[in-house]
C-alpha cells in the first residue's frame, strides 16, 4: 500500500471555543440587563404622556359635542387622574410603573365647558421616578390648545 493517508478526526469543539462563545453570550446578556430597565421607564413615560394628552383632548371634544362640562382632576400623591362628566366619574387612570408627577400641576383640575374652553390653563409635568426624563403637557388658558413639550 504505498501511500498512507492522514486521517483527521473532527470530534467536536475545542474547550477554548466553547468558553469564548459562553463569554460573548454572558457579555451580551449583561448589557441587556443593564439597558432594559432604563428603556422601560422611558417607554412608560412616553406612553403615559401620550395617553394623558389624548384623554385631555377627548374630554375637550366630548364637552363640545355633548354640550356639557368635563373635568380632569390630577392626584399627584397617588399618581392618578380622573375624568368626570358633569360630576360623574367617567374614567380613573393610574400612571404606569416608574412614571410620576414631577411637580404638582399648576392647577389641580381642568374643566372644559360646553364650548371646549378650559376654565384655567395648566402645566402637568410627568417624569421617570429617577427624574432623568420628563415631559410636559400644557393646556393653554386661551383657546384650550393642548400640547406636549419634550425637553
Amino acid at each position: 500500500m504505498g501511500i498512507s493517508r492522514a486521517v483527521k478526526a473532527d470530534n467536536g469543539f475545542l474547550l477554548l471555543e466553547i468558553l469564548l462563545v459562553l463569554l460573548i453570550l454572558a457579555g451580551g446578556s449583561f448589557a441587556l440587563l443593564v439597558k432594559i430597565p432604563g428603556q422601560r421607564d422611558g417607554r412608560n413615560l412616553a406612553t403615559a404622556s401620550t395617553r394623558m394628552l389624548e384623554e385631555l383632548r377627548e374630554a375637550r371634544f366630548a364637552a363640545m359635542s355633548e354640550n356639557i362640562s368635563y373635568q380632569v382632576n390630577f392626584y399627584p400623591d397617588t399618581n392618578t387622574y380622573q375624568i368626570t362628566r358633569a360630576g360623574t366619574l367617567v374614567k380613573d387612570v393610574a400612571l404606569p410603573e416608574g412614571v410620576v408627577y414631577l411637580d404638582r400641576p399648576s392647577v389641580a383640575r381642568v374643566t372644559f365647558n360646553a364650548a371646549g374652553a378650559p376654565g384655567q390653563g395648566t402645566t402637568i409635568t410627568l417624569g421617570t421616578a429617577d427624574r432623568k426624563q420628563s415631559r410636559k403637557i400644557i393646556v393653554a388658558p386661551v383657546g384650550g390648545r393642548i400640547r406636549e413639550q419634550i425637553p
